[in-house]
């Protein structure tokens, strides 16, 4: 694979947290040693410090971190990379003790680039489009405990459920609020989506994964009262009854930087715990 230098970055870390402070002085002895260019941001200006003629965006945080930069860059086509200073991180591929010798061979060109589908959700009769890295969710509304979902796949009748929840979930979002609800790991590279009951009311209503060309429309039964939906856990609209839930796959897409043979597997079993873990590096 040809070495492509990363020479003009923006850089955004969540502060707050204790020893992020030491990882911002090591990522910017880094960035000069490695003659990189930096934008140094908050969340909240990564908008518009993310323009053209940048070459990546490194975020430190967690996934929390890694959903607003996706949301505030969406269609930009900049490759985000992560540093974790939060826990899990599936989204993050660098841990915080790794910065001082992953980085300097990233910025050198030795890493990958893993592109990931963008879910995109339109309630019929509004001309608003949400979309989200990770999934869509419904889930009941104030003062009501479960919810009822009748599903649609294809323009076909698949169940109803009724639960605590249901997600709408894409291959990234397979290791989020859906891999926590039971559902299954989905590699990025698949074309699928992953519809995952939370706290299903019936045993048999399980996790069930759709072609991403398919399309799922989400509806609720004439008595329920209402439910929410969240696009990656921000509350975006309600659905009532008689109106449609449409979910298909966006044309823009998320690209995650990652260093240079460490991919989807090897993060999974690495964040898991997985055994036959290996260090990296030799490390």
């Amino acid at each position: 694979m040809a070495l492509r230098r990363i020479r003009r970055v923006v850089v955004c870390l969540r502060t707050g947290r204790p020893g992020n402070g030491g990882v911002a002085m090591v990522l910017k002895q880094i960035l000069r040693e490695a003659g990189v260019k930096a934008v140094w941001t908050t969340e909240g200006g990564l908008t518009r410090a993310a323009r053209k003629g940048v070459d990546a965006l490194v975020v430190g945080g967690g996934d929390g971190t890694m959903l607003h930069a996706a949301q505030a860059t969406m269609g930009s086509g900049i490759p985000m990379l992560g540093i974790n200073l939060g826990s899990l991180g599936f989204l993050t591929s660098v841990k915080a003790e790794e910065v001082g010798y992953l980085l300097p061979k990233i910025f050198a060109g030795h890493f990958e680039v893993s592109t990931r589908s963008l879910l995109a959700a339109k309630l019929e009769g509004n001309r608003q489009t949400w979309c989200a890295l990770n999934e869509i969710s419904v889930a009941p509304a104030a003062g009501s405990v479960m919810v009822r979902v009748r599903v649609k796949v294809g323009g076909e009748f698949l169940s109803e459920y009724h639960a605590d929840g249901l997600l709408v979930a894409s291959p990234t979002g397979s290791t989020a609020y859906s891999l926590s609800a039971g559902g299954p790991l989905v590699s990025p590279k698949a074309k699928a989506v992953v519809l995952t009951p939370v706290c299903a009311h019936a045993m048999a209503q399980r996790p069930v994964v759709v072609g991403e060309a398919e399309g799922v429309e989400l509806t609720l039964p004439p008595s329920d009262p209402g439910a929410l939906v969240r696009a990656d856990g921000v509350l975006v609209s309600r659905l009532t009854p008689g109106k449609v839930l449409r979910v298909t796959v966006a044309k823009p897409v998320v690209r995650l930087l990652h260093p240079a043979g460490v991919g989807f597997y090897g993060l999974a079993r690495q964040k898991l715990g997985w055994s036959g873990s290996t260090a990296r590096n030799g490390r």
